[in-house]
């Protein structure tokens, strides 16, 4: 119901002379305020039957356009509510896949996050032209390296060069895609490239910019790690030109990668072996538990379920301190060669202790797959 209409002092002394004859003769000799006042409640009082029936008819018809305006102003209340809530709830998840907090230390990523972190790495847009890639110049690569480079020595890039330049190539720290740059690049400590070894293996990639080496290092990872088919080689015309998928355009050489490609277990046991120089102290013979787990939980578990069950056993047994390089060859051999139900097993297979330690752990852990062949 709308509003009642504020009459105007006008309107109240004018009012009366249209609902009442005989009481505006009365009053004519009358022109004090309060006489007009009496004689406005009186005509408002009881209205004219013509006049209530046209003034419900009128209020009738401006309720209705305010009716559908405010229905339409509670459609676009509610629009902008829910586009609200949207623009948050995506604010919220790009938070949070950006606020993912990753760790870099001497030893490398850790086992027990190594799934979470590969749950948030992102990889680069592989619908991008290899034609959008910014071309290889050896200027570029060295200013590249600038940007990355310890500011008290500028021919090192150092943990936090390191880790800046795994952040804005966008792959995590705590995968082994941070292995794979330092395997293409040959660096001989873990976090830290040279400036010679990031040029030699720049040139040979033949990148110079961010983009390009995230889209080197996954296609490493997808191949070695993840098992997917490998990239098909370029194409060449029957004369033996390259079509227009020649190397020139795409955004790294793959040269090395279709080598790798050739044979993905031996290439896959090159960066194994890397990552135990990488790991070792330049005078040790060994490297700690705590790294070699961090590491085969990135290289070897996704992979081989059964090296998932043995970093349970040793994290469980707690008693194992170092790895040398022959129980590090072992182990991966182990793990490629032995099902993960123990069936071809031997016990005189010699292993090293701590395999033999585990295979008896797990035969313990489920009776009914045991083989008898561990006592």
């Amino acid at each position: 119901m709308p509003p009642k209409r504020k009459h105007t002092t006008e309107d109240t002394v004018s009012t009366p002379a249209r609902a009442t004859r005989s009481s505006t003769r009365k009053q004519a000799g009358t022109a004090e305020g309060g006489a007009a006042d009496e004689h406005a409640n009186s005509a408002t009082a009881e209205p004219p039957a013509k006049r209530t029936k046209k003034t419900a008819a009128k209020a009738s018809k401006a309720s209705t356009p305010k009716s559908k305006a405010a229905k339409a102003q509670a459609a676009i209340d509610d629009a902008g509510q829910v586009s609200r809530h949207k623009l948050s709830d995506d604010h919220d998840a790009t938070q949070s896949t950006s606020t993912a907090t990753v760790t870099l230390n001497g030893h490398g990523p850790s086992a027990s996050s190594s799934k979470s972190a590969a749950s948030v790495t992102k990889k680069p847009n592989k619908s991008k032209k290899a034609c959008d890639f910014e071309p290889y110049s050896a200027s570029s690569a060295t200013a590249l390296f600038g940007n990355y480079a310890d500011e008290d020595d500028p021919n090192v890039i150092g943990p936090e060069g390191f880790e800046k330049l795994c952040n804005d190539a966008e792959i995590s720290l705590e995968g082994a895609l941070p292995l794979i740059l330092a395997w293409q690049l040959g660096a001989s400590e873990m976090a830290k490239i040279s400036k010679e070894e990031w040029e030699k293996g720049t040139s040979e990639l033949r990148i110079s910019s961010v983009s390009s080496l995230a889209v080197a290092l996954h296609d490493l990872e997808d191949l070695l790690l993840l098992d997917k088919p490998a990239l098909k080689p370029p194409t060449t015309t029957t004369s033996g030109t390259k079509k227009s998928t020649s190397s020139s355009a795409e955004p790294y050489n793959r040269s090395r990668y279709f080598k790798y490609a050739s044979d993905k277990k031996k290439s896959f046991g090159e960066l194994y072996t890397f990552c135990f120089m990488l790991a070792k102290p330049p005078q040790g013979r060994n490297i700690d538990m705590e790294t070699a787990c961090a590491f085969w939980s990135v290289l070897v578990a996704p992979r081989y379920p059964l090296a998932q069950e043995l970093l349970n056993f040793i994290n469980e047994k707690g008693t194992y301190k170092g790895v040398n390089k022959d129980l590090w060859s072992m182990t991966l051999e182990f793990c490629q060669t032995i099902s993960p139900n123990l069936e071809d097993y031997e016990a005189d297979g010699a292993w090293p202790t701590m395999l033999d330690d585990f295979v008896a752990w797990k035969n313990n852990q489920n009776p009914s797959d045991s083989n008898g062949s561990a006592d």
